[in-house]
């Protein structure tokens, strides 16, 4: 239990990164090849040489030590370590061991992500996660990653966002590979991913049974406009069934959170109210909105601290421990930015003395980067840095983060 503004003792605070918004020059994955078609990234867009984080992680990891971060979760590229099929790059491994292991030196847990929307060339060529063998070709790399790293890893996330990646690239026409609708597809890509984690995190136990492993879940809440209303009801959970669930055997759904983990890793950044509306017909009648009285971010969408605590209070059933692996604001006005985490945090701290196991919050994102179809146009960093020089300006909020961790506490 905590008292006051205090979060229990070993809280992990961190920061959350993705290696292709971040690394720079990734030219063998799909994303790369996604973002030189027109029209597909704002602004016309490309993650170039991103924050150049493959050379300058050093001078990265430093700057999360000044804010007092004792954790910090990654990704690994997968197109990096398995340029083709079969063929490992022993060099790109030594990096990554280098990286992990520069972590540590400055006293930072690793908390090490095996997807994270990025494929290889080759693997998206041959159908990616829509083709039947997708998971069978995703398991050569998760074992050469877990023998060969896993030693300096303490936490591991197998697939992050399964229902984000899915409905992206299958049903909206923003990621890779760029589909409108195709719902059959949408649910093998899931029912793969379901796979994919399944055995990945078998593997991650076969080796290290001791070093916690589990899936990264986003939330997207889905409110009935009226609660009291059944159509609102009935459109609100029909929309949370590719968001929420996934296939299981004999054509069951499943919640997503539910699926084998040491933990549950949990990202939240807003939501929508749903209502009834039969001038929707290709919207399965629903509409859905912005609450109003709240702040709107950059991506459009309303920023609602109490939907954080309601997104942990629903995972309290499930009886394991809570990291939330993500969480921040789209927006280019710090001061925002910085009264967000005082009050994103008194609701985790909200969801703890309603008995939610939480047990660290890593800010997305460390430094402002390439956010996949929205390219440069958005901030979420606590460090900004211009994407033409790479210079690296930690804001107020970086200060503000550093203090809150240095006493485990929210701080004015």
């Amino acid at each position: 239990m905590t008292s006051g503004r205090t979060f229990p003792p070993g809280f992990l605070w961190g920061t959350a990164t993705a290696a292709h918004q971040v690394e720079g020059d990734n030219k063998g994955n799909d994303w790369w090849e996604f973002e030189q078609q027109p029209g597909r990234i704002s602004n016309g867009d490309r993650s170039g040489l991103a924050n150049d984080s493959y050379n300058r992680y050093r001078e990265d990891f430093s700057l999360l030590r000044e804010m007092n971060n004792n954790a910090h979760r990654l990704s690994i590229e997968w197109s990096r370590v398995e340029p083709q099929e079969g063929e490992f790059d022993s060099r790109q491994l030594r990096h990554y061991r280098d990286v992990l292991g520069e972590l540590r030196e400055q006293g930072m847990r690793p908390m090490l992500t095996l997807h994270h929307f990025t494929n290889p060339a080759w693997f998206a060529r041959k159908g990616g996660w829509a083709a039947s063998g997708a998971p069978a070709a995703f398991l050569p790399f998760v074992r050469r990653v877990v023998d060969e790293l896993g030693d300096l890893v303490e936490l591991w996330c197998t697939i992050n966002e399964p229902n984000i990646y899915a409905t992206q690239g299958w049903v909206f026409n923003a990621w890779p590979p760029g589909r409108t609708n195709d719902i059959r597809s949408l649910w093998r890509v899931l029912a793969n991913l379901r796979q994919a984690h399944e055995e990945a995190y078998a593997e991650i136990k076969r080796r290290w049974p001791e070093r916690p492993a589990g899936l990264v879940h986003n939330r997207f809440l889905l409110t009935p406009y009226n609660r009291k209303n059944p159509l609102d009801q009935l459109v609100a959970r029909a929309g949370s069934l590719a968001m929420d669930n996934w296939p299981v055997a004999a054509g069951r759904l499943q919640r997503t959170v539910a699926a084998s983990g040491d933990f549950v890793g949990l990202n939240h950044y807003s939501g929508r109210l749903v209502r009834f509306d039969p001038r929707h017909p290709g919207q399965q009648f629903a509409f859905q909105q912005n609450p109003p009285g709240y702040r709107v971010s950059d991506f459009g969408d309303a920023v609602v601290p109490e939907w954080m605590h309601e997104s942990l209070v629903d995972l309290k059933s499930l009886g394991k421990p809570v990291y939330i692996t993500e969480s921040g604001i789209a927006t280019h006005e710090d001061a925002w930015r910085e009264d967000f985490l005082k009050e994103i945090l008194a609701e985790v701290l909200r969801a703890i003395a309603d008995g939610v196991d939480v047990r660290g919050f890593f800010h997305w994102t460390a430094i402002d980067n390439f956010e996949w179809s929205r390219g440069w146009t958005v901030q979420f960093g606590l460090i900004g840095m211009d994407p033409v020089t790479l210079e690296r300006k930690p804001k107020p909020s970086s200060r503000l983060y550093a203090r809150i961790a240095n006493e485990n506490a929210i701080v004015d």
